[in-house]
């Protein structure tokens, strides 16, 4: 008989579920097993599920606890592989034993499989790729080779003599072996399998391109459809792995991968739309939430990665003992002094802070161990912000209050050290320096940061900044008196060193400095790195500012969201403003500054997809409304607003407007179409889906922080390389284009369908309230300064 079978924890059953549908429908009967590398909980029934479910501790591995504890959640479930195997061949002898990774999707019966197991094969594994990955792109070849020939998310052995001999072998490495450890050789359960092939004679290497068709390997085995099925390279499509699929995002195929987004996928975009399709009918109990049961203490507390880290290189044989033994905090592991350092001499090192600086490129590179003076300053690094840093249990960091800090607190990724001076004894008082006056983007988000403050009770000392060239609301430079332990200075990077060399100097060298930084591009200037020393810590508006940033700089780098006011505006007024009045006319908007650079924001991608979508706005009694401000002093703008006046059915307002006005604009919109290449954040973006509109963007950059398929409509795009003068350092740097096909799609669907409209608008207003609205951004903001308050304390 044929036994197939996967493995996760319980916020994977909806994989779990969507492989067995798929798997089952084209081999109707197929026996499965699902092995839980986890436990079911008991709000939710795991005998309501089509298939056995079978936990892991049920295995009867010895010391099962020492190994659940060892491990991190995905070491876990690769570690308990070959246990699975010898537990179904037991129980059926002479069966044959197909193992599916939980992220597979199959399109085909597996024919092949008992074609060559009837043809004698004992062991069936598939290459990562039939051909090299050397187009500079990852993985490459030698990722491949670091992390093993063969991708272990398929196997499928014959019980025999040879393959009980393999999975012992393997069954003994993964009780202590199964890290992710590439200069040592060694990647999980993956690399053993490179020896497989010399251990059992009769293994047979599938090179038929439709088994196990993947990320790793679709540049030699195109995806196209045929039909009613679809053909992987030459070979119909048995089955797909997605691994690294993203739910939530449209734009991305795998995260684990740069070489395809969705949009170059081909006729695998489909596929990729159905998968996820179903694992959203299979979530319906909700699974997907549910914690990982070997992931806390008994205590409650979270595991750190760290600390199972620091457990098994403390004990590298198995460790005998039941849950309540081994899920306990035991000081005494991870206080003692790290055996791995001779000198201890200044500060002694406890195994747990040895490994936290292991762990970290950028603490190895800014406290050297080997240096009396150095440990001194790791220790007091250690003892400010680890135990946020890795969430530590409190009785791990004993001497978490520290009243003295030699350097500034180390980044989440820093290449360099910087010293600050040491912080005085202030009042808990936030000064917020920013363009509180100025009517501008930069202007309306320290607002709303200010706001954000106020709402979280803090005592804020507000000091506006003029900025040049722009309409300022009213007098611009009257700063409130007092002192504040902590300086928010909200101007980007190219004007920090500026204004900080223009405040007061008791005002800037007294506080804990955090400067609020945007930028609309993947890589961080080298150039601004310079300010960065001048602060101790940087906040940014998106994950995706963060990644650029945090990459460029030396210190901590936190995200905290640009609030979104809901304020409900007049629609007829806004309307009447726009220059149409009739109800009934479907009103698109775009919005933009002319000197937050046209490329960027496109607006003449916003006309030509109104354009090629209706061609007579009249009939479709349709407009696009172009809102922006700003001079008109370059030939980028002139060509825009030339574009826009001699197009049917586009309207220019061309002013600067109040927040009121604006809150109206954004009331009498319908859909808000943003054809960016890219965005920090995109507040226009945002405001108008707090208002209930549907929000048309490209799906790239920092807007995706709070846009998704439920509630907007990214844009799909291709990323390419910026050419000189589309922005600055635009040199090595990438940004996206939109697809204008699936811009007409959308704005032509979207026209069509008031109830369409309507379902998307009110769930972006949901979204937008629940997560991005001034209370919500006061809670992260208070976090962030309550934690900083803590280590600046009075000495």
């Amino acid at each position: 008989m044929t036994v197939y079978f996967s493995i996760c924890s319980a916020n994977y059953l909806p994989l779990a579920r969507t492989l067995h549908a798929s798997l089952t429908k084209h081999e109707p009967g197929a026996a499965f097993v699902l092995f839980l590398a986890d436990e079911v909980p008991a709000a939710l029934s795991a005998e309501a599920l089509p298939f056995e479910v079978v936990e892991a501790r049920q295995l009867g591995i010895e010391n099962f606890a020492d190994m659940a504890f060892r491990y991190d959640i995905m070491e876990f479930n690769t570690a308990i592989k070959p246990f699975c195997f010898l537990h179904l061949m037991d129980r059926s002898p002479n069966a044959r034993v197909v193992y599916l990774d939980p992220d597979i999707y199959v399109t085909g019966a597996l024919d092949e499989l008992t074609k060559q197991f009837d043809a004698g094969a004992e062991l069936i594994l598939t290459p990562h790729a039939l051909a090299p990955l050397d187009d500079g792109y990852d993985p490459d070849d030698q990722r491949i080779m670091q992390t093993g020939a063969y991708n272990l998310g398929f196997a499928a052995m014959q019980d025999s003599a040879d393959t009980r001999v393999l999975l012992h072998w393997w069954a003994s490495h993964m009780r202590t072996r199964c890290i992710s450890d590439l200069p040592g050789g060694l990647f999980v359960d993956q690399k053993f399998m490179d020896m497989a092939p010399a251990f059992v004679e009769q293994t047979h290497i599938l090179r038929h391109r439709g088994y196990n068709a993947a990320y790793w390997n679709l540049h030699e085995r195109p995806i196209k459809k045929d039909g009613p099925h679809y053909l992987a390279g030459p070979d119909p499509l048995v089955f797909f792995h997605f691994s690294g699929v993203d739910r939530k995002d449209p734009n991305v195929f795998s995260r684990h991968q740069n070489r395809f987004s969705a949009a170059t996928i081909g006729d695998a975009l489909p596929l990729l739309d159905a998968y996820k399709e179903q694992l959203r009918v299979h979530d319906d109990e909700d699974w997907s939430s549910v914690p990982y049961a070997y992931g806390r203490f008994r205590s409650g507390e979270t595991i750190p990665d760290v600390l199972r880290r620091v457990y098994r290189k403390a004990n590298l044989n198995p460790v005998p003992g039941d849950f309540e033994d081994i899920f306990q905090i035991e000081a005494d592991l991870y206080l003692s002094a790290s055996e791995d350092l001779l000198d201890h001499s200044g500060a002694t090192i406890s195994r747990l802070q040895h490994e936290a600086w292991r762990v970290r490129p950028d603490l190895r590179a800014l406290f050297n161990l080997g240096r009396e003076k150095d440990r001194q300053n790791f220790v007091s690094w250690f003892n400010h912000d680890a135990m946020a840093q890795f969430d530590l249990p409190a009785e791990l960091v004993p001497d978490a209050i520290v009243k003295e800090m030699e350097v500034a607190p180390a980044p989440a990724e820093a290449t360099t050290s910087a010293k600050l001076e040491v912080l005085p004894s202030l009042p808990e008082v936030v000064r917020v320096a920013g363009y509180l006056k100025t009517e501008s983007g930069l202007g309306e988000a320290v607002r709303g940061k200010l706001a954000a403050f106020q709402a979280a009770g803090l005592s804020v000392l507000q000091h506006p900044l003029r900025a040049e060239g722009f309409a300022n609301l009213e007098a611009a430079d009257q700063a409130e008196e007092g002192e504040a332990r902590i300086l928010y200075l909200h101007v980007n990077a190219d004007q920090t060193l500026r204004v900080l060399d223009r405040l007061p100097s008791a005002q800037a060298r007294g506080a804990y400095r955090i400067g609020y930084w945007a930028w609309e591009l993947p890589n961080f200037p080298e150039a601004w790195r310079e300010a960065a020393e001048r602060l101790h810590e940087v906040w940014v508006p998106s994950a995706f500012v963060r990644q650029a940033v945090s990459a460029g700089i030396d210190r901590p780098v936190s995200v905290v969201p640009h609030p979104v006011k809901v304020a409900p505006g007049d629609r007829a007024r806004g309307r009447e403003a726009m220059g149409t009045a009739d109800p009934e006319t479907l009103i698109i908007g775009t919005i933009f500054d002319t000197r937050s650079f046209m490329r960027r924001k496109n607006p003449l991608g916003a006309i030509e997809a109104f354009q090629k979508a209706f061609p007579d706005p009249e009939k479709a009694n349709v407009r696009l409304v172009l809102k922006s401000h700003g001079p008109l002093d370059t030939p980028w703008a002139r060509h825009a607003f030339s574009k826009a006046a001699s197009t049917q059915g586009v309207i220019v307002r061309h002013s600067v407007f109040s927040s009121s006005e604006m809150d109206d604009f954004h009331a009498g919109l319908d859909i808000l179409l943003s054809m960016h290449r890219s965005e920090g954040f995109g507040l226009n973006i945002a405001q108008a889906m707090a208002k209930g509109k549907v929000a048309v963007a490209t799906g790239w950059s920092g807007n995706m922080d709070f846009m998704s398929d439920e509630n907007s409509v990214p844009l799909r795009y291709d990323l390419r390389p910026l050419a000189p003068g589309d922005y600055p350092f635009s040199e090595n740097q990438q940004w996206a284009e939109p697809s204008m096909e699936h811009a007409v799609e959308v704005l032509q669907r979207l026209h069509e369908d008031f109830a369409l409209r309507h379902k998307i608008g009110h769930a972006a207003k949901r979204f937008l309230e629940e997560r991005f609205s001034v209370d919500r951004v006061a809670e992260i903001s208070r976090d962030r300064l309550n934690h900083i308050f803590s280590i600046t304390g009075s000495q």
